[in-house]
């Protein structure tokens, strides 16, 4: 089964145009702003600070890798054990221009599709202030799908080592590009917060056992609600996008149904294609902190038009505090629905078949960690995550080997040692 089809969901990155018209409009957006400012005599407040992972993973599967976001390597297969996994580096920028405008520029280097640490800007927004309750943000901002999104790199301010790829990886950009308006109010107890916006999103995404890349882009609209009194937190988010995907493997194979004299050939690649195709995601989690207690929860769907399989996931995930020290589990859960085979595909079933299943990522997990805060900068954490595919499921690996066993996957355990730390 050719299993170079699957951009597997989860193995996003901007695109190199996308990323160059970014550097430039944040460079000239920055100059515009100091030469103004500077010339009107207005004294420009500014904060920088950083954040920052170290850590060393180690994966007990030698024919798969174990990866997260946009990497297209990890622990596993390529190597045992793997310091990129999880590090990171980050550095923001905050210029205070006035009472109600403020500029903000974040650059972070990870493991990235190109399989190097090179410094990617995650954030270059200027924000507006023109009421206590009202902001409004233009530029690169969070993607805000779930409860961690604003701090989603900066892993000091979870409890795990990493957030739940469950869950998380169904939103696996850092970032958006667009306009953004953030309402905050009350109702009753609560504390709310509106964010609403249009964006836009260009990515890269990393073949499987391959150092090929395609594109991806989404242009689209989202609105989130967010409660929060002392104790809980509960947020709900809706977007919508027209979502687009380009492979010369896909677009073969969808070249040749709508050529060969199969019946309805024409009408299946159409209904395949990921070209505007419309995209739902939603999401719902909680967080309750109370008497050193900790739950949290978390659902998310994301449906796209074409041959990517509906995707759900969730995590429950339960921690206490002993003074300095925090043990938790988490017990997380991703689960696809969507057709396994199409019988307009006559003798390119299996092509058909191999398309399909490429976007199954039905898998459990159980993670128990450990964290022990050091100082009120410095946090060290280890997980071990024990990891289970279904059958005949992708599950959350990557570059699987040619005689890795989809029909009865073994269950593995990933190993993770961190040290979190801001400054």
């Amino acid at each position: 089964m050719n299993r170079r089809f699957a951009p597997a969901g989860h193995k996003f990155r901007l695109s190199r145009q996308a990323a160059q018209l970014s550097f430039t409009w944040i460079r000239l957006s920055l100059v515009a702003i100091l030469l103004t400012f500077s010339r009107s005599g207005i004294a420009i407040e500014t904060y920088l600070g950083g954040f920052g992972t170290a850590s060393l993973s180690c994966f007990s599967s030698d024919t798969a890798d174990y990866v997260i976001n946009d990497q297209p390597e990890g622990p596993g297969r390529t190597r045992h054990c793997d310091a990129g996994l999880d590090s990171t580096l980050g550095v923001q920028l905050d210029l205070g221009l006035s009472d109600s405008v403020d500029f903000g520029l974040q650059i972070v280097a990870d493991r990235n599709v190109e399989r190097n640490f090179k410094p990617d800007v995650t954030l270059a927004q200027l924000r507006w202030r023109p009421t206590d309750a009202l902001t409004l943000r233009l530029g690169r901002m969070p993607s805000s799908a779930f409860l961690h999104a604003e701090n989603r790199q900066v892993r000091y301010a979870m409890p795990w080592v990493r957030p739940p790829l469950e869950v998380y990886g169904l939103v696996p950009a850092f970032s958006q590009d667009g306009l953004e308006i953030i309402n905050e109010g009350s109702f009753g107890r609560w504390q709310t917060e509106w964010h609403g916006g249009i964006t836009r999103i260009a990515f890269d995404v990393a073949a499987s056992n391959s150092r090929e890349t395609f594109p991806i882009e989404a242009d689209g609209a989202f609105l989130n609600l967010t409660l929060q009194d002392r104790n809980t937190q509960i947020k709900l988010g809706y977007g919508y996008s027209n979502t687009s995907f380009a492979s010369a493997d896909v677009e073969a194979l969808f070249g040749a149904l709508s050529a060969l004299v199969i019946p309805d050939g024409a009408q299946l690649a159409d209904d395949l294609a990921i070209d505007q195709a419309a995209t739902h995601m939603f999401g719902l989690g909680m967080s309750h902190e109370r008497n050193d207690w900790l739950a949290m929860a978390e659902f998310g769907y994301r449906s796209i038009e074409g041959f990517f399989r509906d995707q759900y996931g969730a995590y429950v995930t339960l921690g206490r505090r002993f003074g300095p020290w925090m043990p938790y589990s988490t017990l997380a859960r991703r689960w696809t629905r969507g057709p396994d085979s199409d019988s307009r595909a006559g003798f390119l079933q299996p092509q058909v078949d191999a398309l399909l299943a490429s976007s199954r990522h039905d898998t459990s997990s159980l993670a128990l960690g450990l964290s022990r805060e050091i100082t009120e900068q410095a946090t060290l954490k280890f997980q071990a995550d024990w990891v289970q595919p279904d059958k005949n499921s992708w599950g959350l690996y990557y570059n699987h080997a040619p005689d890795y066993d989809f029909a009865n996957p073994d269950s593995d355990w990933l190993f993770t040692l961190s040290l979190d730390f801001i400054f």
